[in-house]
């Protein structure tokens, strides 16, 4: 959630949680499809959008 809310990147939610980058990575990626279900799709489409100009 703190992601979608901030858009921070995935090196600092690891900082901030005490993980790795990409445990971060791939705690959001297994979430996303719940999230998906849960959150209006506007807001879920925003973060697809960023993640992807990201890569």
């Amino acid at each position: 959630m703190v992601y979608i809310r901030h858009l921070a990147t995935f090196q600092l939610l690891g900082i901030q949680f005490g993980v790795s980058e990409s445990t971060a990575n791939d705690t959001f990626n297994y979430w996303l499809p719940i999230l998906q279900k849960l959150l209006p799709s506007s807001l879920v489409e925003q973060v697809k959008k960023k993640n992807l100009t990201m890569k």
